[in-house]
């Protein structure tokens, strides 16, 4: 895999209005975000960053829901996404606690290996959800992308990926419909498409270009990934070959929350004579 260009996206403000904003300011009653993972955000990233410490007491349920001016059964359903991220420790008679972050997911993009494969070598809990799965008309920079005919139809997949219960990522593949013909039908093996590309279609894929840039998430995007709109996205936008040098697959995955990303550069080399240089590929869109 090679990283094409790294950029990243000047945030846009969003202002919220006086009358939408309570307790710190982070709660907004018109955002498409419930507003219990609103306030699951902002404690767990005074938790990453350290204004909660190891050890440290959160508020009980009442002051935090005097906080941020919601009840207290709101609060309770955020800490219960903190207990299950395992950043809080919740005790009857002692209260909540902080423990300590779970170790960051590490993807190796050097490896030509699946998102769930890598996943479950590290041992974490993996579910995909799988938002749409269809033949639809693909944008024009998608089908050129993928070499396709005017008016030929993509096979989409976007995918919710799921790691110890809270949603990591968001993946959308882009496919040939003529060259996976019932792949809008076919159930992912183990919610991972290469597996079943390689399964059912004897289609193995080699190598990827993709380019990397910090977006802000939309508000479906917040949606699915159970984030706020103010938050940044690491987004990688790629197209994946297969063993002939054939694109296979136009894709865009956005990830948040704690990933650590292992990657290595290596300068080009000069083509030999016996060995002709590939093909100019085409450049990939950037998202603006």
């Amino acid at each position: 895999m090679s990283v094409m260009q790294a950029t990243k996206r000047k945030a846009v403000e969003s202002p919220v209005a006086a009358s939408h904003s309570s307790g710190p300011g982070l709660i907004d009653q018109a955002s498409p975000v419930p507003v219990f993972i609103q306030v699951e955000q902002d404690i767990r990233r005074q938790i990453l960053s350290g204004g909660y410490k190891t050890g440290d007491r959160l508020p009980r349920e009442t002051e935090l829901a005097k906080i941020y001016g919601i009840s207290r059964m709101t609060v309770r359903h955020a800490l219960e996404g903190l207990a299950n991220a395992k950043l809080i420790r919740r005790a009857h008679g002692v209260g909540t606690t902080v423990i300590s972050p779970p170790a960051p997911v590490v993807f190796n993009l050097g490896l030509m290996v699946s998102f769930s494969d890598q996943l479950r070598r590290q041992g974490f809990g993996l579910k995909t959800v799988t938002e749409m799965q269809a033949e639809v008309r693909p944008p024009d920079h998608i089908s050129k992308a993928l070499g396709m005919r005017s008016g030929e139809k993509a096979v989409a997949i976007r995918r919710v990926r799921v790691v110890e219960n809270h949603p990591l990522a968001l993946t959308t593949s882009w496919l040939r419909a003529t060259r996976f013909p019932g792949l809008a039908e076919r159930e992912l093996t183990q919610g991972s498409l290469w597996a079943t590309l390689e399964d059912f279609y004897g289609v193995k894929v080699k190598n990827s270009e993709n380019a990397v840039e910090m977006i802000q998430a939309t508000a479906l995007e917040a949606h699915l990934l159970h984030i706020t709109t103010d938050d940044e996205l690491l987004s990688f936008t790629g197209i994946v070959y297969d063993t002939d040098d054939q694109p296979v697959e136009y894709m865009t995955a956005l990830w948040s929350r704690q990933v650590r990303f292992n990657f290595s550069i290596s300068a080009p080399t000069a083509p030999t004579a016996s060995r002709a240089a590939p093909a100019s590929r085409p450049k990939l869109a950037q998202r603006r």
